[in-house]
């Protein structure tokens, strides 16, 4: 780390005095506009507790003496977030890890190229052209900053635990009450002790900002949101962003998105939501993996040939107790050869004690796991989206039960959408649902689909969190994210 700011500072000396020898970032109202934008970015990057040298870097320019030194840093800061851009869409689609060491080099070149920019005036520009693109991006940052704001509060006294329901009094409801205030869901009076109705709705909303039901109980998944720190809030929030800029780099116009923490999906077409469903995916032990692929087929009827993995953890125990569960459940055995056979529940349960050299395959119809529909998805790990019998999973708010594949909400809906968008004089989905095998439709035109992981993102001024389930952005151990005063200085 120390021979990169040795690099740094060769660099950085050669271009940070303009041609008059002004400091460059001081130059003119232009250039300190350029500043401004660019240490808000930095205090982004800072926030998302990606690596220390952001931190660093936003204190030594809280403590730069003058302006000679400020305009080094502000070099310094420019080459810092342009190579963190540059690394980050190194990454293959959807495979960003936010855990990775970042060696944040300067790409060859760059001081001569700064430095006929700054002659040129176009160092704002070059600075506008480094935020990401990513929708309500003045939102993130607005709420960021309000959040170091809240930061410097003292914090309200708000339990792990105990239940408050609508109507009563308690003495936990005012310091809520300035909770609400404080993250823009109240805007009443926060001395009241009787949980009342204006209150009320302020806490449904919060529930539902938070991927909570809604039901304006104050319990302990509640309490853990409105106890959770305003820092972690702006660490979620601005690595949230991290995400979405590296995923929307790649994304087509019109797209399935599965976001995975929000179990949702959405069919976009030109940045519109034409169709919006809740999904189930995968368990923790059994994750949905983060991936960009492309929809080429709907199955009605579909078949489901079991995973070995599944057959392995979930069927064969059930076999070894009861052979009949294979015909009751309408399973097929299959050879090496995809032949049927037919064994008896005792032959069975033997060869699930034994080890089970066969394949096992449901029969499509009633109780098939993958209902009605299957959504073929071009990818190495079997992975696709799926109907399902089990439609009341879809009222719970916490959906990670799957083993991996996502189940989808109104599949039948989307399916229908799907092929009447490529084929509006193609024939209703609905005369395939008789046949007695499956049906493969080919789209004409190939969708891609994205499946993400975006815990906290912005939803026009409000900030969207859901709980992180696979613990992808756990904190690092033994660090604290920054948030600076030069939030402050990045206003609208």
């Amino acid at each position: 780390m120390r021979l990169m700011f040795v690099i740094l500072f060769c660099i950085c000396s050669g271009v940070a005095m303009g041609g008059d020898r002004k400091p460059l970032w001081f130059a003119d109202s232009r250039q300190e506009q350029a500043a401004r934008e660019l240490e808000g970015q930095l205090a982004i990057l800072a926030a998302a507790d990606l690596d220390p040298r952001f931190d660093d870097l936003q204190w030594r320019l809280a403590q730069a003496s003058g302006p000679e030194q400020a305009s080094l840093l502000y070099t310094e800061a420019y080459l810092l977030v342009r190579a963190f851009w540059r690394e980050v869409h190194r990454f293959p689609p959807g495979q960003l890890d936010l855990n990775a060491p970042l060696s944040l080099m300067p790409e060859p070149g760059f001081a001569s190229a700064m430095a006929h920019d700054a002659a040129k005036g176009r160092l704002y520009e070059r600075v506008l052209a480094l935020e990401p693109p990513v929708p309500h991006y003045l939102a993130f940052s607005n709420r960021l900053r309000k959040l170091h704001h809240l930061a410097r509060q003292p914090p309200l006294a708000i339990g792990a635990w105990g239940v408050i329901k609508p109507g009563e009094h308690h003495a936990e409801v005012a310091p809520i009450r300035r909770q609400l205030a404080r993250l823009g869901d109240y805007p009443g009076r926060t001395d009241s002790l009787r949980y009342d109705g204006g209150m009320v709705a302020a806490v449904q909303q919060f529930q539902r900002r938070h991927g909570l039901k809604a039901d304006g109980v104050i319990g302990p998944r509640t309490r853990h949101w409105l106890r959770l720190d305003y820092q972690e809030r702006a660490r979620l929030l601005a690595r949230a962003l991290v995400r979405q800029a590296h995923d929307r780099h790649y994304f087509a116009p019109d797209h399935l998105l599965v976001n995975i923490p929000d179990y949702r999906l959405d069919w976009v077409q030109d940045g519109q939501s034409r169709f919006s469903a809740r999904v189930v995916v995968g368990m923790p032990s059994r994750r949905t993996p983060r991936m960009h692929s492309e929809l080429r087929s709907v199955v009605v009827n579909p078949y489901w040939n079991v995973p070995n993995s599944i057959m392995r953890k979930d069927l064969l125990p059930r076999i070894l107790t009861d052979g009949s569960y294979v015909q009751r459940n309408r399973f097929e055995v299959l050879d090496s050869e995809n032949r049927p056979l037919w064994l008896s529940p005792d032959e069975l349960s033997r060869l699930a004690y034994q080890g089970f050299p066969y394949r096992l395959r449901q029969r499509p119809g009633p109780g098939n796991s993958l209902g009605r529909y299957k959504f073929h998805l071009i990818n190495s790990q079997a992975i696709y989206l799926h109907d399902t019998p089990k439609q009341r999973l879809f009222e719970r708010s916490t959906r990670a039960f799957s083993s991996g594949c996502i189940r989808v909400e109104n599949a039948d809906l989307l399916a229908d959408l799907l092929l009447q968008a490529q084929s509006p004089e193609g024939p209703p989905l609905k005369r395939y649902l008789n046949a007695s095998g499956p049906r493969w439709l080919t789209l004409q035109q190939p969708l891609a689909v994205y499946l993400v992981y975006w815990s906290a993102w912005m939803d026009g001024g409000r900030a969207q969190f859901r709980s992180d389930i696979y613990e992808l952005e756990k904190a690092a151990i033994g660090r604290q994210p920054a948030l600076t005063a030069s939030l402050d200085k990045n206003k609208e």
